[in-house]
């Protein structure tokens, strides 16, 4: 079987640190977590973060635990924001020994998203990272798979793979048959996670933040994992973000990983 990583965003308590420890007891090895955080209307951070002066403690954790990071958030591409400031955050991803950074991309001139973009994959190959690309219906500089594959193409990075995110692909118009026209190996990494229905929308954050467990909705999710080559790391990202005194963030979490494991048997 396949190996999946788990989401930060699907198993929030304990922030990274307990992401780790939840993990390794779930069996499973790899994490996606924050180095870099989106902050919240309120100036707060909306994600916990690595510390960066526990990184020593954070790097004997993994280790202990025999867990390692695909993918590092969250590194956007913003209109009015250099790149640059995400350095320390990219190379402490780096130093805990992440795969990639993840971007989205909401700056809209090309010129300067071709700009940021490029330069963010030329200081993460200077880490020895990946650059994950992933669209998003409220990305509004690349916002489909469509254009996805064109800004691939065009900033022509070997660092900068395509992501393919569930909610994300059928959201945002996407189809199979679109997914099959991709080359297998411009793509990095993909996220599980299912839904009601295919409307496409650009204003579906709530969703984005409480989806379904894998096989309770109608996403064709056996075939599109179908369509990923092996290399293609598998992320479970299920949050569960609507406030409830009765959500036990653990049991959830197990449910989001033993469906998306049932998907791969």
């Amino acid at each position: 079987m396949r190996d999946l990583a788990l989401h930060q965003i699907t198993m929030t308590q304990g922030g990274p640190a307990g992401l780790v420890r939840f993990a390794a007891k779930a069996d499973l090895k790899t994490i996606c977590l924050f180095t870099e955080t989106p902050l919240k209307d309120d100036g707060q951070q909306m994600f916990d973060t690595v510390n960066p002066s526990e990184k020593a403690t954070f790097q004997r954790l993994l280790a202990d635990y025999g867990v390692s990071i695909v993918n590092a958030e969250y590194f956007p591409v913003m209109p009015g924001t250099d790149v640059s400031r995400y350095r320390p955050a990219l190379e402490l991803a780096a130093e805990l020994g992440a795969k990639r950074a993840v971007t989205h991309i909401h700056e809209t001139d090309p010129a300067r998203v071709s700009d940021q973009l490029g330069a963010l994959c030329e200081m993460a190959r200077d880490l020895n990272l990946e650059i994950g690309l992933e669209f998003t219906g409220f990305a509004k500089g690349c916002d489909s798979l469509e254009k996805t594959v064109k800004l691939h193409q065009a900033i022509n990075q070997p660092n900068l793979k395509i992501a393919i995110d569930a909610l994300h692909l059928f959201r945002t118009g996407g189809t199979l048959d679109e997914l099959k026209a991709v080359d297998p190996d411009s793509i990095g990494y993909a996220q599980i996670c299912d839904g009601p229905h295919f409307r496409k929308s650009d204003d579906y954050v709530e969703e984005a933040m409480n989806r379904m467990i894998p096989g309770d909705g109608m996403f064709p999710l056996r075939a599109l994992i179908g369509l990923l080559g092996a290399h293609v790391d598998l992320d479970v990202e299920v949050p569960h973000c609507a406030p409830s005194p009765y959500f036990d963030a653990e049991s959830w979490a197990l449910q989001a990983i033993a469906a998306s494991k049932a998907l791969l048997t």
